[in-house]
Formats: structure tokens, C-alpha cells, sequence
């Protein structure tokens, strides 16, 4: 099992995985000045932001470090764009693939269809591969803002 998680993290990171573009070929692509331009309610930082604050968690989860709990739609689970360039986005994010990747090591892979908490009816399968479908979600967002802003920027 260990390799199936290490697997599906990793093929978010990948050139031209089978759903489109991975993250850091995606950020690569969008001009700097881009990250920070609201379409509709969100910036592609914003979503930045919130997909990192949440593969944090995941991955202090998977490593027993200890975490605040996100409240949906706190500004926990949708931070303040800080200015990062494109470039410290995708440092942040090799950097919190490599802290999911050392508590996917560490994981108890026997206790993946155990409840994640006793309050909550999913288990932890859900959360492992949750946490890769969030990423895709979210990164087909900002494929799409991106595609916004470009034509826009060409008109």
C-alpha cells in the first residue's frame, strides 16, 4: 500500500499526468504577474495558499506532529495570500510533498479502513487519497483562472 499512496502523491507533482498538468508544470506556465489577480472570488494564489495549508496538515497528521485544527472556511483553511513569487510557491510545495512523503513512510497502512475520528464517518483511505483529489480539484481551478487571465491578457 505504501507504494499506491507514494504513487498518487507523487503523480501530482508529474509533466502531463492523466489529468491534465501537474503542479509545478502548471505554475511554471503562468506568468508571475497572474498569481495575484482575483477571477470571480479567488486568485490563484488563494488557492495556492489553501492547498497548502491543507497538505500541511495532512502531512503533520501523517507525522504526529501536532496541528491546529481548520475550520471550513476559516481564514485557517483559506489564508491570506502572503506575495510569494512563482517560484516560492513551488518550493513550498516540493517541501510539503516531501513532509507527506516521510509520513507516508511512517504510515500504519493497517489502519486504513479505521475512522480518522470518532465524530467523522470517513476512514483513513479517505483521507490519504482525499488529499490527492483536493490537489487535482483545486489545480484544475487555477488551469482554468490561468486560461482566464491569458486570454484576457490577449484581447
Amino acid at each position: 500500500m505504501n507504494d499506491y499512496f507514494h504513487h498518487l502523491y507523487d503523480l501530482i507533482h508529474r509533466e502531463m499526468p492523466f489529468f491534465g498538468s501537474g503542479i509545478e508544470e502548471s505554475l511554471e506556465r503562468i506568468p508571475e504577474e497572474h498569481f495575484h489577480e482575483q477571477v470571480g472570488h479567488r486568485s490563484i494564489a488563494e488557492l495556492l495558499e489553501h492547498m497548502l495549508a491543507w497538505r500541511h496538515d495532512l502531512g503533520k497528521r501523517l507525522n504526529g506532529i501536532p496541528r491546529e485544527k481548520i475550520e471550513l472556511n476559516s481564514p485557517q483553511d483559506w489564508p491570506t495570500p502572503s506575495g510569494k513569487t512563482r517560484d516560492e510557491y513551488i518550493k513550498a510545495f516540493q517541501e510539503a510533498a516531501q513532509l507527506i512523503r516521510e509520513g507516508l513512510d511512517k504510515f500504519d497502512y493497517s489502519t486504513l479502513q479505521d475512522k480518522l475520528h470518532p465524530d467523522y464517518d470517513y476512514t483513513n483511505v479517505d483521507l490519504l487519497e482525499g488529499g490527492v483529489h483536493h490537489d487535482i480539484y483545486h489545480l484544475g481551478q487555477i488551469n482554468l483562472i490561468a486560461a482566464i487571465l491569458k486570454t484576457r491578457a490577449e484581447q
